[in-house]
């Protein structure tokens, strides 16, 4: 028992004036470096900084919302806001919605019709490239939306949604490939890293975290009779644009908590796994929990940042509540820090029932730690909340087709929701030493988004943006967007003005939140008269 407590990012597209932008093929500019937010993390090495510095510790605390769209739709919004030139595009399980990125004006919407929802999780963004919007689906599709009409390009089966196989993460789109991983350990699947043609959507290659046969097989039972599963994927990547290496999260392995079901390691799950990203072979791994049987996905995705005294390093934070930073070869770890409470994690489950914490939100869920250069500080939100899991009985652990396969008798677990609180952390990058800590009386999931203006942005489940010092931890700012935040906290330039984008509205029964529609909330500086 134990308790502690880009790179080059998508190409720039110049903003045009009037109702609608006219998007086509674009220079190989940074895409953050002039004021967007071109991906589901702001850029290709995912360290979510923002060069822009308008909005500084000095006036922040004259932001306004300026912008604001209500969806249709009654949700647990996760979505990471995508932002190129003015436009601004969002998306839920089945909906896609393009906005004007300064007043939150609709553009254009598509509903997709999926003939299955995996376990109901939402997706979580799209990609943007030459005038496309990419994105996946619940059951199993991979779409190309034309960015200024909406309309399907094409629709492609990617995955096999009769095996419990499904769309949850956001793709990135590299050289004329769309990446996307699928979902659905929980339901007994296992998850496919791959790489599509952005022509057509005919499938580059194929990467399963779970191995059939070669390197990491001999770590799963040999009984022909057990199912092996997991490694599903549930946010975004990290890509090296320099030596073209592509880095991945992997889910937990499955059923779930049976842990005597699947004996040994169990690779390639609950990892970050490193793949070339022209061929998809796996070139190195890091394993952050072997055998795990605590549902501890490494939900987020990992992030490439160079530190000040010129490291080049991964930092990823998992579900098991600690954030790690290696070598960009996964073979070093530099150190490895506690951001929430660590409790009874030896402990083995029982029919009785084990209380373990992080219990099995997290820890770190689908919002992973960023990066600031100017502070030479990453910074990460986390959930503080115990779960009791019940063990089911070993004769009644098999996968049936379309059910959960977790091995538990309470399904996740039972987490009283008098119990729940979050962290936001930030740690030295240099050292792995806590810088400063905040505690929420919430959990902490939304995305951290630190700035040149020396800001951390993010948010909580009381529906508050909320602006840190970076450096010291101070709150400057609160701003009350009318509900939960458990999505994408961006920000970015148009015409000169910098904004803040919140994606707002959590109904969600796992996280024990309730909310009106999701929403866009936009906020900016008054405009000088």
């Amino acid at each position: 028992m134990r308790k502690t407590q880009a790179s080059r990012a998508t190409q720039w597209i110049k903003p045009v004036l009037g109702a609608a932008l006219l998007l086509g093929p674009m220079a190989t500019w940074s895409a953050t470096a002039q004021g967007g937010w071109p991906m589901y993390n702001g850029s290709y090495a995912g360290d979510r900084y923002s060069p822009l510095k308008q909005v500084t510790t000095k006036n922040v605390t004259s932001l306004r919302q300026v912008g604001r769209l209500e969806l249709p739709e009654t949700t647990s919004f996760q979505s990471g806001p995508l932002v190129v030139g003015d436009l601004m595009v969002v998306t839920t399980a089945t909906g896609t919605y393009a906005l004007d990125a300064r007043t939150g004006a609709l553009r254009w919407s598509h509903k997709y019709a999926a003939k299955s929802m995996g376990l109901g999780t939402p997706v979580r963004g799209a990609a943007y490239a030459d005038a496309r919007i990419y994105r996946g689906t619940p059951d199993a599709h991979l779409l190309a939306i034309d960015a200024n009409t909406g309309k399907i390009i094409w629709d492609v089966v990617a995955a096999d949604a009769a095996k419990g196989e499904y769309f949850g993460a956001a793709p990135i789109v590299w050289e004329g490939r769309v990446y996307l991983g699928s979902a659905g350990s929980d339901l007994g699947s296992v998850g496919h890293m791959m790489a599509f043609d952005v022509k057509n959507g005919e499938k580059v290659w194929n990467f399963d975290v779970v191995p059939s046969e070669g390197p990491g097989a001999d770590s799963w039972p040999s009984d022909p009779g057990k199912t092996r599963a997991g490694g599903g994927m549930y946010s975004s990547f990290a890509l090296d644009t320099k030596t073209g290496m592509l880095y991945i999260p992997t889910g937990n392995p499955g059923p779930d908590f049976a842990s005597a079901y699947r004996k040994g390691a169990n690779l390639y799950t609950s990892s970050v796994v490193k793949l070339d990203a022209k061929t998809g072979a796996l070139r190195a791994y890091y394993q952050v929990e072997s055998h795990d049987f605590h549902d501890w996905d490494i939900a987020a995705s990992p992030i490439l940042f160079t530190a000040k005294s010129g490291q080049a390093r991964v930092a990823v934070a998992g579900k098991n509540g600690f954030l790690y930073v290696l070598d960009r070869d996964l073979k070093s770890l530099a150190y490895r820090v506690p951001v929430t409470t660590i409790d009874n994690i030896d402990a083995p489950l029982t029919a009785e029932g084990t209380r373990f914490s992080p219990g099995t939100q997290g820890g770190v869920n689908w919002n992973g730690p960023a990066y600031s250069p100017q502070t030479n500080v990453l910074y990460v939100n986390a959930i503080d909340w115990p779960t009791l899991v019940k063990l089911a009985p070993p004769e009644s652990v098999r996968r049936e087709t379309g059910k959960p396969f977790l091995g538990s008798s309470n399904e996740f677990g039972f987490s009283d929701p008098k119990t729940k609180s979050g962290w936001l952390t930030a740690i030295d990058a240099a050292t792995g030493k806590t810088r400063w800590k905040y505690h929420s009386p919430q959990p902490m999931v939304a995305a951290v988004t630190p700035t040149a203006g020396g800001l951390l942005f993010t948010g909580d489940f009381n529906g508050n943006l909320l602006a840190f010092d970076a450096a010291t931890g101070k709150i400057l700012f609160q701003g009350q967007t009318g509900g939960p935040i458990g999505g994408g906290v961006v920000t970015y330039s148009v015409a000169g003005r910098q904004y803040v984008a919140v994606a707002a509205g959590m109904k969600n029964a796992i996280m024990g939140t309730d909310s009106g529609p999701a929403s866009v909330v936009i906020y900016a500086l008054p405009v000088k008269p």
